[in-house]
């Protein structure tokens, strides 16, 4: 299995500001939760495990005292370098299945939506390591698209389903992906962890057309089309953008992301 691949969906400097402009912020109430299980109030490290371009490591300022990213994406890391001015973070290459930390070194480890990039596994094996007694492992991803109204959300679902239809079509592994339907699964079978629960969260922030159009186009299944050299009219970006700004904005111009979050305690 070449995981190599995964990181390589990830990479060019366009693509990676792309992402760091567009992907949100998760909501601050995931990491209050988070340390309500760790029994603190501030966490002594924490350790974002698939950081991309730090959105999801720099939320922990103030809740951390050190926090730790770490990326196979040489571009995203150096994205994340480039706008990280706290000491308090630091970003790390690497993979999940070879962590370069000490064993029982870590309060608590995130996996904002990458750990279906990640063979499971051998992950988990090296999460469990890293992590201290009774530390927290927390895995969360935002359910595509955000909500916004019916219109909106039918464009951006006729573009994935091109998208998808496309790479079955290629007859060849552009990326190794595990269903993140299965994390709970995968997580209860390791075996590592002694409390475990599955819950939602959410965040609403302003609607622009160019926002949701943003996010369609962070999405690493259409970026992975366009290194293979597949035109905007071909995987069906033109079509989306035009029918997102041909479409009335909806009454209140909103858009929330829904999380699907697993709590598990070691």
């Amino acid at each position: 299995m070449n995981i190599r691949l995964n990181a390589d969906r990830f990479s060019g400097n366009e693509y990676v500001n792309l992402y760091e402009k567009y992907r949100p912020a998760p909501p601050i109430e995931i990491l209050q939760q988070t340390l309500n299980y760790l029994g603190k109030p501030k966490a002594e490290r924490i350790l974002d495990l698939g950081c991309g371009t730090g959105i999801s490591s720099k939320v922990w300022e103030g809740y951390a005292d050190e926090i730790i990213g770490i990326e196979p994406s040489n571009e995203m890391i150096e994205i994340a370098k480039s706008k990280s001015k706290n000491d308090q973070i630091r970003y790390l290459f690497g993979y999940s299945n070879d962590i370069q930390l000490s064993s029982n070194s870590v309060d608590v480890v995130s996996c904002s939506q990458s750990f279906h990039w990640m063979e499971p596994k051998n992950t988990l094996k090296e999460i469990s390591r890293v992590l201290k007694d009774k530390g927290i492992l927390i895995i969360y991803d935002v359910i595509w698209p955000p909500s916004v109204n019916y219109e909106f959300e039918k464009a951006y679902g006729k573009l994935f389903e091109n998208i998808r239809r496309i790479t079955e079509e290629l007859n060849e592994v552009i990326a190794h992906r595990w269903d993140k339907k299965k994390h709970f699964q995968n997580v209860r079978k390791d075996g590592s962890f002694d409390f475990l629960k599955e819950t939602y969260f959410h965040k609403t922030e302003k609607l622009t057309k160019n926002q949701f159009i943003g996010i369609a186009l962070s999405q690493g299944g259409l970026e992975a089309l366009i290194k293979r050299g597949f035109s905007k009219k071909e995987i069906g970006i033109t079509k989306f953008i035009n029918s997102i700004n041909e479409t009335k904005l909806p009454s209140y111009k909103e858009m929330t992301y829904n999380y699907r979050v697993i709590y598990a305690k070691k």
